[in-house]
């Protein structure tokens, strides 16, 4: 006689429970869609701008479809899907989807910022980097409180930044590099707690960096190069700890560079330039030993060369120390360290022969305008080094 074993009724109750939630959960998805008003938004954006929805994305009609829901697409790095979006399409028991991220990278548009952007008020990412965007930045701005990461580079949008950018409070990236606004970069930035990457080079600022600068404890990138800002720079950059990249050149800053910078230990890059008044020593980089490139163009130094105990610099590829009043000799160290690529010491007061031997990774050096002696070494006429 077969033997039949007993299946427990609480097992498969809880496999019926299972399969009626993945159902539901099905049925839900299915039925999820768009909130009209943000299609409306986002139909007349694209209107505006002559743009047309990748059929990739949307295969339904339906704008949150297709890779716009799904967890596999990049739109971030996919060319393919641009213009882009993707939703969440968890409100309301999973039947209402919300914009989240809208990508229109490089397409040439032309026009201002559509009014219609301030309904799309769920957006936790706007991607609106190179193109031909003119006229100011709006206030509504601000409705867009979700925002984390907020991209307008590469653009020609113009006037002064608006106080209402510091209602953004829960952005982590703001990038409107190569712009052409005007004025100050407002005092409201120390609202922006939880910025991490700061990108504000070539967008036409001035005057000098708030003080309320100090409060962004966070901030990991700052590219504040080629503006018009002004004044001493602010000694309180050498207490934003997080910093792993910094450059300042380009701008009409007073020297000397602070003594506080030499708490940058996490600096992996350093680009610092262009600075009048006050000399600077190159003490405050000893510790900066992380460095894998270090700017200090015409930055008026004043110092010996071995200030810097550059050996314990091992991952250093691109050094450019040109246009200074650096003395001292060119040390076998500093020209066998084994990551660099780039050295530039031109135009300083260096003196003494040069070493016999340089690191094969070397590719070009420039040690022009300096009171070097000595005979050439041999590795000057290295094929493929650049003297």
């Amino acid at each position: 006689m077969r033997r039949h074993e007993l299946v427990s009724p609480s097992c498969c109750l809880s496999g019926l429970v299972l399969l009626l939630l993945l159902a539901l959960s099905a049925r839900a998805q299915r039925q999820a869609q768009t909130d009209p008003s943000e299609v409306a938004a986002l139909n007349a954006i694209f209107s505006r701008w002559g743009l047309r929805a990748s059929t990739a994305w949307n295969i339904s009609g339906e704008p949150c479809s297709g890779a716009a829901i799904d967890d596999t697409t990049d739109i971030d790095n996919d060319p393919n899907f641009n213009p882009a979006i993707k939703c969440d399409c968890s409100y309301n028991a999973s039947t209402i989807c919300h914009i989240t991220r809208l990508k229109v990278y490089r397409l040439d548009v032309v026009g201002q910022i559509p009014a219609e952007l301030q309904n799309l008020t769920y957006l936790t990412n706007l991607n609106l980097a190179q193109n031909y965007l003119t006229g100011s930045l709006p206030t509504f701005i601000e409705k867009l409180t979700q925002l984390q990461y907020l991209h307008l580079g590469t653009n020609a949008l113009t006037g002064v930044l608006p106080r209402e950018l510091g209602n953004l409070e829960n952005l982590i990236s703001l990038a409107i590099s190569a712009n052409k606004f005007v004025g100050p970069l407002p005092e409201v930035v120390e609202n922006l707690t939880k910025l991490e990457q700061l990108y504000i080079d070539s967008c036409g600022l001035s005057g000098e960096l708030p003080s309320t600068f100090s409060n962004l404890k966070k901030l990991m990138i700052l590219w504040a190069s080629d503006n018009d800002f002004t004044g001493k720079i602010p000694d309180y950059i050498g207490n934003l700890s997080n910093l792993t990249d910094l450059r300042l050149h380009g701008n009409n800053f007073d020297g000397p560079i602070p003594a506080s910078f030499s708490n940058l230990v996490n600096m992996t890059n350093l680009r610092i330039g262009d600075l009048t008044g006050e000399v600077s020593s190159l003490a405050f980089v000893a510790n900066m030993t992380l460095l894998k490139t270090l700017v200090l163009r015409n930055s008026r130094i004043s110092d010996n060369l071995a200030s810097a105990d550059f050996s314990k610099f091992v991952n250093l590829n691109y050094l450019d120390l040109s246009f200074n009043s650096i003395t001292g000799k060119v040390s076998p160290t500093l020209l066998n360290l084994n990551t660099l690529n780039l050295l530039f010491l031109g135009s300083n007061n260096l003196s003494g022969s040069l070493p016999d031997m340089i690191s094969p990774s070397l590719t070009t050096i420039d040690l022009s305008y300096n009171m070097l002696s000595g005979r050439y070494p041999s590795w000057v006429n290295m094929n493929n080094l650049h003297v």
